[in-house]
């Protein structure tokens, strides 16, 4: 007899098979980890401490950089993040002050990390609470160093629906893709790791299904919904056949969706709009190219950089843009030279911490900052796009975080600079603006006067914009991209680069919306840059209206006096 345990929804999609039960991990209590017994003088235990910290952190660092070129950027940007809490400065100090104390280092460590996480739930952010757990799986990792102990996780031997009290960042990281049908937990959210790894693997998920494994064994058959956030345990035949329908269905949408894939991105009445992909790395190049992607029309190069001791070589960094660029035969690829701030450190860089990073040396004015840094990139992506055969793509160089024309005609200058004395020209290599900074939307008129494109990246535009930082929970609502306001904006920068002659792309999440999509496309956004798996949506959303269409509905919504809703509304019923 079928059992339902209802639980959220996280990630779209239908699953059916066997169960895995991820074993809960024996870990070690806040207060066991306390009471660990200091065995070394202080300066013993103080370099033990920085040592099992560096390991941990490299760890990371070497799961983000696996990941980023298999699952996706998106899994990758989790365990960097991990990466710079084991490294974090602050952090670190705290726990060498409980060691000069008198404290262990394991006992130390712990301490400090209790009193990270004790500061993300005194947030009440549903979002920061499920981070806590992320910080205890650092946690651990930096003292299964210092303890000389091995991780171990258990894996499924054929392709099943992995169920867990939890999902550690460690745990997924050991999971084979190809052997997770989905994933049901007891705890989380949809901001949870599990859910980010599930929309990553383009699998199901369910989470906060209470009681879920004490009641399923490995095994087990299970169903899960992640339409409705349903678990169905042993699924009688009635349920199984209901479900069956709905996944054929699903099944078929994209069979519908895969014919479009060599279809140029084209409204009804085919006016063009290039749909590109978001690529972090080369296992986002695969994706790009499965799910018909014209181009990249953003390449985060950070990733190269961030978690290493010494700065990457010219050729290094010239080998990966040769291999995005051989990706996109005859198609735009823009890079974005390396957005990085305090919040990503790089080790080899000597950067102190800075007090709110998001406001810092960051993006164009860590460039500015350290032209060594900047002037190497630069030579790899001009060496990387002069070596491109006629074959390969056509290459663009995207400044981020301008706030100024002054910031991108002084980043102009040293690329001017460097390929002259490279002794090579630019030919050919159109160089632009990411417009995140309210200042670089408002002044888009002049900046369109010297760049020859710009490209709204909407997730920092709206943060900027409502003073909303869009990892708190308690405020995201404030940056929703649906607000009027913040349309009437992009709308405003699209009609300045249309009267200087330039083309105008979107990169940020809402270009992953089909609905917006149609929207942005009205307001003269002729790019649109997005996660792969989106692709098709908005490839399909695009072809059902004209152009004058998509023109009546931008109006429209622009339009709007009100809120987010009053906009959604509007765009019902659209993509």
């Amino acid at each position: 007899m079928t059992r339902t345990h209802a639980g959220r929804r996280a990630a779209p999609g239908i699953a059916l098979g066997p169960a895995f039960v991820l074993p809960l991990r024996q870990r070690e209590t806040l207060d066991e980890l306390l009471a660990h017994p200091r065995a070394l003088g202080t300066e013993e235990e103080l370099e033990l401490l920085r040592g099992a910290s560096a390991r941990a952190a490299a760890e990371l660092e070497g799961l983000a950089a696996e990941l980023a070129a298999g699952v996706g950027v998106d899994e990758a940007e989790i365990f960097s993040s991990h990466a710079a809490f084991a490294r974090d400065p602050e952090l670190l100090e705290l726990a060498q002050e409980h060691v000069r104390s008198g404290a262990s280092a394991v006992a130390s460590i712990a301490r400090a990390f209790a009193a990270f996480a004790e500061l993300l739930e005194a947030t009440g952010s549903e979002l920061f609470g499920s981070r806590v757990a992320d910080l205890d799986d650092v946690r651990d990792r930096i003292v299964a160093h210092l303890l000389g102990r091995e991780v171990r996780v258990e894996v499924p031997r054929v392709p099943s629906v992995v169920i867990s009290h939890e999902l550690l960042p460690s745990q997924s990281a050991a999971l084979p893709p190809e052997l997770v049908l989905g994933f049901v937990t007891e705890t989380g959210s949809p901001t949870s790791h599990a859910s980010i790894l599930a929309r990553s693997l383009g699998v199901p998920a369910v989470v906060g299904a209470s009681g879920i494994v004490a009641a399923v064994s490995t095994g087990d058959a299970v169903a899960i919904d992640g339409e409705e956030g349903v678990v169905h345990l042993d699924p009688d035949d009635a349920v199984i056949a209901v479900l069956e329908g709905r996944q054929r269905a699903l099944l078929a949408r994209s069979v519908e969706l895969a014919r479009l894939r060599d279809r140029p991105g084209a409204t009804a009445d085919e006016h063009p709009v290039e749909l590109a992909a978001n690529v972090g790395g080369p296992g986002d190049l695969d994706a790009a190219r499965e799910h018909g992607a014209q181009g990249a029309g953003l390449v985060r190069t950070e990733l190269l950089f961030e978690g290493r001791s010494v700065a990457p070589s010219v050729e290094e960094q010239a080998a990966l843009y040769r291999s995005a660029l051989a990706a996109f035969p005859g198609q735009r690829v823009v890079f974005r030279t390396m957005d990085i701030g305090a919040d990503k450190p790089l080790p080899f860089a000597g950067r102190s911490a800075e007090a709110n990073p998001a406001l810092g040396l960051r993006g164009i004015r860590l460039h500015l900052a350290r032209p060594d840094l900047f002037r190497t990139q630069l030579e790899a992506l001009v060496v990387a796009s002069v070596e491109a055969s006629a074959a390969d793509g056509r290459p663009a160089i995207m400044f981020p975080f301008v706030s100024s024309v002054v910031e991108f005609r002084a980043a102009r200058r040293l690329l001017d600079d460097v390929a002259t004395e490279l002794g090579l020209g630019l030919d050919g290599i159109e160089v632009g603006v990411m417009v995140e900074v309210p200042s670089a939307a408002l002044e888009a008129h002049a900046l369109a006067a010297h760049a020859d494109f710009l490209s709204i990246g909407t997730n920092d535009l709206l943060q900027y914009l409502y003073a909303a930082d869009r990892l708190n929970a308690e405020v995201m609502d404030l940056g929703d991209a649906y607000d009027p306001a913040f349309l009437r904006l992009v709308a405003s920068v699209a009609a300045a680069a249309e009267r200087a002659g330039r083309w105008v792309g979107v990169c940020g999440e809402a270009a992953s919306d089909p609905a917006m999509a149609v929207a942005l496309v009205g307001m003269g956004i002729s790019e649109l840059s997005m996660t792969p798996r989106a692709i098709p949506h908005v490839k399909s959303a695009l072809s059902l209206r004209t152009l004058d269409e998509c023109r009546a509905i931008a109006d429209r919504v622009t339009a709007v006096v009100g809120g987010p809703a009053d906009v959604r509304e509007v765009l019902d019923g659209i993509g």
